[in-house]
Formats: structure tokens, C-alpha cells, sequence
């Protein structure tokens, strides 16, 4: 059978192009790499306009249908966006909607085997129930469980998927009161009801119904029906399948920036991720709401400059921990590259159809925005890939989730700006907004909680001999597992590179607790930040401000957040990943050779 393509002709004979990059992976790899950066920029440009309407509540062509849903809610729970409230009462609502949300879904998961299409199914112990539920809720989908053998129909549709709903529904919805804090000085943040509701209707459900619509084109399936009997070629006897609906987890998994699979080997599983396009579809899919927030502020702040400078630093990020990651991978480890067969680079643990470059993009992707999905086994990466997945998890996904990355982002900006303005002696201020010592305090409290809610259950379990005689990796590998596992917690992103056992109390319940303070901790300290600024008017004279949409205003906010981020680990990255760098490639470390 003959493929006509411009890279081959008629006949299959490969083109000269053909022929270039089949024989020059690194090339052909690179290039893949650089299309998807070039596709979701594009996409995330295009939607940044909407998401401007939305952040300053400018009519939308979805007002019809939207708005109209919108109304029909806010008037059976008698809320309305003139009903305006400041930082506690925002911040209380967002807490106490989340934490009936998580009572009410702790109970359906824990009861699952008495509710429909329960039969056949155990309910999960207490500390599994916990930990799932809270996973979910904070929009990081961390998963200690094996799906779909462990949820029924109506858990997986009414828990997972509704939960993945709500935890990037408060995500938008709490930086929609970031940025109208900002802009107003009237004191308040809004309403977090209507938030959501706009949040939720105008944007998240209907990029997710156009992703299942995509994804269902292209092979995802869709169904009540719970297995596929295949029969087994070359002998007697079938295989079941498990089936299920899958599409519509896959479209809020993606378009939420949730990550959580349908299936334990998540998008690299054929029924999650058929082939190349759907695999492109989804990593446009957990980039561009993230992304396009981040362009959106361009037209937000009339700023085209400010949206300019964020998106260079971040795309520096994930250009570097990309490459790292693909080149960690291309390269291998020598020791299998000397067994005598053709060593095409280390392709353990990865889909052949998707190969080296496309997974190393997904994987950077999903740590690079709060999604954690995967297409490959991280487990399996070589030390210099799992530095480039983890050096983003450090830094606290660089864009982050929907809505909670834009404010992330925003902290490393209010603390670099306080530190040039001390350095060039002017008037720290943002958006002609003076900083005051209450921004600053908050805005570092933020940054801080982080490496603490990582570093501090780190090294308890280190000194746990009774947890890590259960580990059957060696000492590097260990550390480098562990600091994963928290940082993933800490950062509501929810990869995992496993290892060990997980579906544990312990990690059970101290993960569970360091995402809900990772979540919740976070979202309070950036919105007192919006509730201080909300009482501002601008006051800053011409001229005595800090730009932030220079390349010297970039540099300096890259350096912070390294400084801040990855520095803050680099003691146990040495005793973890880079020490297991070193013993693959027998090298020395601050002169002690191994």
C-alpha cells in the first residue's frame, strides 16, 4: 500500500524530506515539539479575546444561551452579580461551597456499592475516600487508585466528572475576583456564585463539549456499556475491555486542567488517546485556558507589552524543560545502548505511535499547567527527562490551572517588582497600583507555602525507615519519588511517578491535607492581595513606576523564579535525580565518585 504525503512519494519511496527527518530524529523531534508550542500559542491567542470579555463582564455571543442558563440559576439560589461581596465573604463562599461539595461526594464514593450501578463494586476504605475526594476538589486529580476496575458509572460521572467541574470552576472564578480587584477601587471582589456560573457556562462546558465532540470523532469512546470482548488472535478465549464514558471525562480532563484518567494508564492508554491528533487535541486542550489568560491580560490592563513579557518567561520554561526532558530521553542510558541492538533511545514505557518528542511534550505540558495527565510511564524516564517534568512541578506548574496559575504567576510578579524597585530606588507598583507592605507579606507567604508544604512532609517520610523499607527502588530513586509524589500534592497538579505503594493511610491522608492547603492556602492569601487592591486608586506619578513589560522586567522575573523555585529544592535534587544522572553516566558529583 502506497502513502501519498509531501514528505513521500506515490510509490512509498520517502522524499529527500522524507529521508532527512526519519534519519535525524533530533531534528524531526525538535520540530514536532516546536509545532505544538507554535499550534497552542496560536489557539490560546485566539481565545484570549473572550477571555478578556469575560474578566471585565463584556457581552459575549454566548449570551443567549448562556446567560440565560446563568439567570435560571442565580434566581433559584437567589444570588446575582449585583450582589457584591469583599475578601471574607468571597473567600468564606468559595470555602464553604467546596467543602459541601466534598461531604456530599465523600459519602456517594465511600456508599458507591449501594447506588446505581453499584453491583459488583466494593467502596473504598476511609483514607482512599479522603484522599480521592480532595484530590478532585482542588483540581490536582492525584489518583491511589486503579480506574476503572474501582469506580462505578454513577462515581466516575457524578463524583470525578462533577468534581472536576468544580475545581476549575472556583479556579476561574477566583481569578476573575483577581483581576476585578485590581481594576476597581471600590472595595469589593464580586460575587462568587455568578463567577462560577459564568465561569462553568461560558467557558469551561462549552471548550469541554468541543473536545468530546473531537475527541468522539477520532476514536474516544462514549458509552454505558462496561466491556469490549476481544477475541485473542492465535488462541482460544477473549479479553474483556473495560469501556465506559469515556469522552466526556476526557473533554473536563483536559479543558479543566484536571488530568485524572478514565484508565490507570491514562492518556496513554489507546481508548484515551487513540493517535497523534487526539493526543495533540489534548495538550491544546489543558494549555489554552491557562495560556489564553495569560494573553488575555494584554487587553485587560491595555498592556499588550505586560501579556508579551509573561509569555516569553514562561515559554523560556517550557522550551528548556522540554528539550531537557526529549534530549534526556533521545540519549538514553548508556548501559542500554551497549546491549547489541539498535538503540533508538529509551522508548520504555511509551507509546510506540506517540514516540520520544510527543511524549516528552505532553509530559512537560502537564506540569507545565496544574494538569498532571500523561502519556507515557514517568517512572520509566531517564533522570535528565524527570528533571525537565520535575524542574516545572517546582515551580509550581509556571502557568498553572485554570484561573489559579494566572494568580500564581501574578505572586512571582508582585514579588519581583518589589524587589527591582528597591533596586532602582522608585515607587514599587503594578498596574499604577502602589505595593504596600500588605501585598508584599502576602504575595511571599504565598511563594514560601509552597516549598514548605513539599519540603516539610518530605522529610518526615525520610526519616520513616518503616515507609521506605517498602520502596523496592535504591536510595536516589527514592528521593526523587518522594519529592514527586509531594511536590505534585503541593502543587495540585496530580502526575505521579509511583514506585512505591501509594494507596496507603499515610499517603493517603498527609496528601490529602497538603492539597487542600496547597488549594485553599494559596487561593487566601492571592485574594486578600485582590481585597487590598481593591480599595486602591491609582495614585503613582508617571514616570517613577517600574515597566513590567520590558526584557530586563522578564529577566528579572525569571531569576526570581528560579531563585525562589527550583533553587529552594536543589540540595535534595542532588541527592535524588542528579545523583541517579551521575550513576548512569559514572560520573563524579562534588568529587565523590560512585
Amino acid at each position: 500500500m502506497s502513502f501519498t504525503g509531501s514528505l513521500f512519494l506515490s510509490t512509498g519511496t520517502p522524499s529527500f524530506w522524507g529521508n532527512f527527518f526519519l534519519n535525524n530524529r533530533i531534528v524531526s523531534g525538535s520540530f514536532i515539539i516546536l509545532i505544538y508550542i507554535l499550534i497552542m500559542s496560536v489557539m490560546a491567542f485566539l481565545i484570549s479575546g473572550y477571555i478578556k470579555k469575560l474578566y471585565l463582564g463584556e457581552p459575549t455571543f454566548l449570551d443567549p444561551v448562556s446567560g440565560r442558563i446563568v439567570s435560571f440559576f442565580e434566581k433559584v439560589f437567589g444570588e446575582n452579580e449585583n450582589k457584591t461581596m469583599k475578601f471574607r465573604e468571597y473567600f468564606f463562599n468559595i470555602l464553604i461551597f467546596n467543602g459541601f461539595a466534598g461531604i456530599i461526594t465523600f459519602f456517594v464514593l465511600y456508599f458507591q456499592n449501594f447506588l446505581p450501578f453499584g453491583g459488583g463494586y466494593s467502596h473504598f476504605d476511609a483514607s482512599l475516600t479522603f484522599n480521592t475526594v480532595t484530590s478532585f476538589l482542588t483540581n490536582t486529580n492525584l489518583q491511589h487508585y486503579s480506574n476503572p476496575l474501582s469506580l462505578t458509572y454513577f462515581s466516575q460521572t457524578f463524583v470525578i466528572t462533577g468534581l472536576m467541574f468544580i475545581g476549575a470552576g472556583t479556579g476561574f472564578a477566583a481569578s476573575m475576583a483577581f483581576i476585578r480587584g485590581i481594576l476597581n477601587d471600590k472595595g469589593f471582589l464580586g460575587n462568587f456564585y455568578h463567577d462560577f456560573l459564568v465561569s462553568i457556562f461560558y467557558l469551561i462546558l462549552p471548550l469541554s463539549i468541543g473536545l468530546t465532540v473531537i475527541l468522539l470523532l477520532f476514536g474516544v469512546p462514549q458509552t454505558l456499556a462496561s466491556t469490549m470482548h476481544v477475541q485473542v488472535l492465535g488462541g482460544s478465549g477473549t479479553v474483556n475491555i473495560p469501556l465506559g464514558p469515556v469522552a466526556t471525562l476526557e473533554g473536563i480532563k483536559n479543558i479543566g486542567t484536571n488530568g485524572g484518567g478514565f484508565y490507570g494508564a491514562n492518556a496513554g492508554f489507546p481508548f484515551e488517546n487513540p493517535n497523534w491528533f487526539t493526543n495533540l487535541s489534548e495538550f491544546v486542550g489543558f494549555t489554552l485556558i491557562p495560556l489564553g489568560s495569560i494573553f488575555s491580560l494584554g487587553k485587560v490592563f491595555n498592556s499588550r507589552g505586560f501579556s508579551n513579557m509573561l509569555y516569553a518567561v514562561v515559554m523560556i520554561v517550557l522550551l528548556f524543560t522540554t528539550f531537557l526532558t526529549f534530549f534526556g530521553e533521545y540519549t538514553g542510558i548508556p548501559a542500554l545502548s551497549t546491549l547489541g541492538t539498535l538503540y533508538t533511545g529509551n522508548m520504555l514505557g511509551k507509546e510506540t505511535a506517540i514516540g520520544l518528542s510527543q511524549s516528552s511534550i505532553f509530559a512537560t505540558g502537564a506540569v507545565f499547567t496544574s494538569t498532571g495527565a500523561s502519556n507515557s510511564i514517568l517512572l520509566a524516564f531517564t533522570p535528565a527527562g524527570t528533571l525537565g517534568v520535575l524542574g516545572n512541578l517546582l515551580l509550581n506548574d509556571p502557568i498553572g490551572g485554570v484561573g489559579t496559575g494566572l494568580m500564581n504567576l501574578f505572586m512571582f510578579v508582585i514579588f519581583t517588582t518589589f524587589i527591582t524597585s528597591l533596586m532602582v530606588g522608585k515607587l514599587p507598583e503594578l498596574m499604577s497600583l502602589k505595593i504596600s507592605s500588605k501585598e508584599i507579606k502576602y504575595s511571599t507567604l504565598s511563594l514560601v507555602t509552597h516549598p514548605l508544604l513539599v519540603l516539610i512532609p518530605f522529610g518526615v517520610t525520610m526519616l520513616l525507615p518503616s515507609l521506605l523499607g517498602g520502596f523496592p527502588s535504591t536510595r536516589p530513586d527514592q528521593v526523587t519519588q518522594v519529592l514527586y509524589e509531594f511536590g505534585s500534592a503541593a502543587a495540585n497538579n496530580g502526575s505521579e511517578i509511583g514506585g512505591f505503594l501509594t494507596n496507603q493511610s499515610y499517603f493517603n491522608y498527609l496528601d490529602g491535607i497538603i492539597m487542600i492547603l496547597g488549594r485553599f492556602l494559596l487561593m487566601g492569601f492571592q485574594l486578600a492581595i485582590a481585597d487590598s487592591f481593591s480599595s486602591k486608586s491609582p495614585k503613582v506619578e508617571f514616570g517613577r513606576s517600574i515597566n513590567p513589560g520590558t526584557f530586563l522586567y522578564g529577566l528579572m522575573l525569571l531569576t526570581v523564579m528560579i531563585l525562589l523555585g527550583v533553587l529552594s529544592f536543589f540540595p535534595i535534587l542532588a541527592l535524588g535525580p542528579f545523583l541517579s544522572w551521575a550513576r548512569a553516566f559514572n560520573l563524579a558529583i562534588m568529587g565523590v565518585f560512585h
